[in-house]
């Protein structure tokens, strides 16, 4: 099961973290991994890693919420890889990083960064990649969201509205799309521990499990919505959050 042999996945923000999870997730079940990153070094880092262990993988740095940028990449994707079946739209977090920080210290300037990084950048990517999984009649897309979207986070209000989009966006393309063979679902996350350690110190206890999550957590959810058994999983929230005592 869950064997992704022939399939060529975009993973956006891929060079550290939850997507560098993502990404050795879904190339240990076969796949082709296209390693997107801001920062060129971390892509093709990672796209080494991969390699060394005789898995196919292209590094693609590009910024994910600039259209044209997104438009380039994906079509050298298709050029060098073939066509995207797996889109994982994992960007969120900022190039250099986010602070936690109430609405009202907030300055309205500072909205759009947050918006851009994660609702925008899904939104370009999908737009790129999704014709070619209609013309294909298969297709994958997977947000990578949070629970700050789907039941708030202190200190979170732009970021939080902004993942709260992603989750509503993939119902809707589940809908547009079904008919197509493409699956739209989110996974909203619980605290990963790839978050400074200021962030995370001692929050394991909010978690009905006992300890916060890991990137290995995250790329093994994406592999099953990523998978052929998936097919009629779409639409759907996956909350992947360690029963979190918060919801």
């Amino acid at each position: 099961m869950f064997d992704l042999t022939g399939k060529v996945a975009l993973v956006t923000g891929a060079g550290r973290g939850v997507g560098a999870g993502i990404a050795r997730a879904l190339s240990g079940q076969g796949a082709t991994v296209a390693v997107n990153d801001f920062f060129p070094e971390r892509a093709q880092a990672m796209t080494r890693e991969l390699q060394e262990r005789s898995a196919p993988a292209l590094a693609v740095a590009f910024d994910a919420t600039d259209a044209e940028a997104v438009k380039a990449g994906v079509a050298r994707i298709d050029e060098q890889l073939g066509g995207v079946d797996i889109l994982v739209a994992n960007v969120g977090t900022l190039p250099h990083g986010q602070t936690v920080t109430r609405f009202l210290d907030m300055v309205p300037e500072e909205w759009p960064q947050h918006i851009n990084n994660n609702l925008y950048s899904t939104l370009h990517c999908v737009h790129a990649v999704s014709p070619g999984m209609v013309e294909r009649g298969w297709g994958r897309i997977i947000a990578i969201s949070s629970d700050a979207g789907r039941v708030g986070h202190m200190g979170s209000s732009i970021y939080g509205a902004a993942k709260a989009g992603m989750i509503g966006l993939m119902r809707t393309l589940a809908k547009e799309f079904g008919g197509a063979g493409i699956t739209a679902n989110s996974i909203a996350l619980g605290l990963i521990n790839t978050v400074p350690e200021e962030y995370s110190r001692g929050k394991e206890k909010h978690y009905a499990t006992g300890r916060i999550g890991t990137p290995e957590d995250v790329g093994a959810a994406v592999v099953y919505l990523a998978s052929i058994e998936a097919a009629w999983v779409s639409g759907h929230c996956l909350v992947v959050n360690g029963a979190s005592h918060g919801g």
